[in-house]
């Protein structure tokens, strides 16, 4: 750990008996450091002949990640300003190549005004280590640095806590790049003569706005319909060795739905939403075919007793519009994914809790030499406990497995990988 972040640490700890008589302040600091371990860090299958070589997987040995935290949420008059900052530094024991900084931000502010006007606009940004179990990212040894940026607007016409009606406008403005250099390079195609890369870079972009109206048929129920447009482009780019050159592959789309939304919260214990939706997606490039349908998602929170919650999500769509792409139920143009997300969060007393997640996703695709579907599933299992009122420690551990109906020259296909962490929070206010 570096002198620095040694000599914050040392203060936050010497700070954390003192703070049962802090008052309550709308901005707080704080050091978080966790230990891991991924068996399956690059997300390989059991045997992969790459070339003359043949890969297996590997584990990323001991991760540790020291992040410095601050935030701030503070109302002011009738508009509340809100933010969440994350940094540091990212090394893995056994594989060296990823060792990288990383850093997230959340920035936002809900806002109103007596013109009846109000909404909520955030912007988020990050840099971490991108997933491997990617389709798009051909298999190998490299590092995955992944960047993205998401700016959301809401903005309302009326009274929308007690009217009848009310008019809104969303907009939402996404970037993901991920920067891919491979420790040895790969071959790109099973088609002699073997072309190697020893670089990948994709850069995915959307835009989307929709208007529509909201009705309010009682104090719990919420239904309303709009349209909403999208425009999505992904860029490809790989950099190919003997001879060396740059191969760029791009593809545009443009989608149109009609949307149908429902909100019930009846009381505390139940809050569903659902959206439902009909449209049409264009893409512009060759071996793509045009498409048209429906889609929806769910999601469901039930708190049957003060100390338990359930989390549950469904979605069919063709790509993740609910998230902006953060989910790993994503899919990027040629893909159709269902997904199921489940999280039960348990207060076992008042300082300790636990939290149990399940997930399943799949992913159906469709290429020019075929279509093939894999089906990914997730389980992970935690808990936290408040030691102090400045500190809290947590551990968890899971587990995902891909199966894959067909093996992709080069993909990555069916594997099996476990991941452990243990993590240390010290926080002032």
């Amino acid at each position: 750990m570096p002198s620095t972040l040694r000599r914050v640490a040392a203060l936050l700890l010497g700070l954390a008996p003192l703070l049962g008589t802090a008052e309550t302040s709308p901005y707080y600091v704080g050091l978080r450091q966790s230990f891991g371990h991924d068996s399956n860090v690059f997300r390989l299958p059991d045997r992969t002949v790459i070339g003359d070589r043949v890969l297996t997987p590997e584990s990323s040995g001991l991760i540790s990640t020291t992040l410095l935290l601050a935030g701030i949420d503070q109302p002011i008059g009738r508009q509340r300003l809100y933010g969440d900052l994350s940094a540091g530094y990212a090394s893995y024991s056994g594989q060296s190549q990823l060792n990288s900084p990383t850093y997230g931000l959340t920035a936002g502010i809900d806002w109103e005004t007596v013109q009846r006007l109000s909404g909520n606009l955030q912007f988020d940004a990050g840099r971490r280590l991108g997933r491997y179990g990617d389709r798009d990212i051909p298999t190998g040894l490299g590092s995955n640095d992944e960047s993205y940026q998401r700016l959301a607007l809401v903005a309302r016409l009326g009274e929308w806590r007690t009217s009848r009606m009310w008019l809104q406008l969303d907009a939402v403005w996404d970037r993901v790049v991920n920067e891919v250099d491979f420790a040895q390079p790969v071959p790109v195609t099973n088609t002699p003569p073997l072309r190697l890369t020893d670089g990948y870079e994709r850069e995915e972009t959307s835009r989307a706005v929709g208007a529509g109206v909201r009705y309010r048929l009682s104090g719990a129920t919420v239904v309303g319909a709009g349209v909403r447009t999208a425009w999505r482009t992904r860029d490809l780019e790989r950099s190919l060795l003997g001879p060396q050159e740059v191969v760029r592959d791009s593809l545009d789309s443009r989608r149109h739905d009609v949307d149908f939304v429902l909100a019930f919260e009846p009381s505390d214990l139940h809050d569903l939403r659902a959206r439902l939706s009909y449209g049409t997606t264009d893409y512009d490039g060759p071996g793509v075919a045009d498409r048209s349908g429906w889609s929806g998602s769910l999601r469901w929170t039930w708190r049957p007793t003060g100390k338990l919650a359930s989390h549950l999500r469904l979605l069919y769509d063709s790509e993740d519009r609910d998230f902006g792409g953060s989910s790993a139920a994503d899919g990027g143009g040629d893909r159709q994914t269902r997904a199921v997300e489940w999280r039960l969060d348990y207060a076992a007393t008042a300082k300790v809790t636990a939290h149990l997640q399940a997930a399943r996703y799949q992913r159906d695709y469709s290429r020019r030499l075929g279509s093939f579907t894999d089906r990914d599933t997730t389980l992970s299992l935690g808990a936290d406990w408040a030691a102090l009122r400045s500190t809290t420690v947590g551990c968890s551990v899971a587990t995902q497995r891909r199966s894959a109906s067909a093996e992709v020259a080069f993909g990555r296909n069916s594997f099996d990988a476990t991941f452990a962490s243990c993590y240390v929070q010290v926080m002032v206010r």
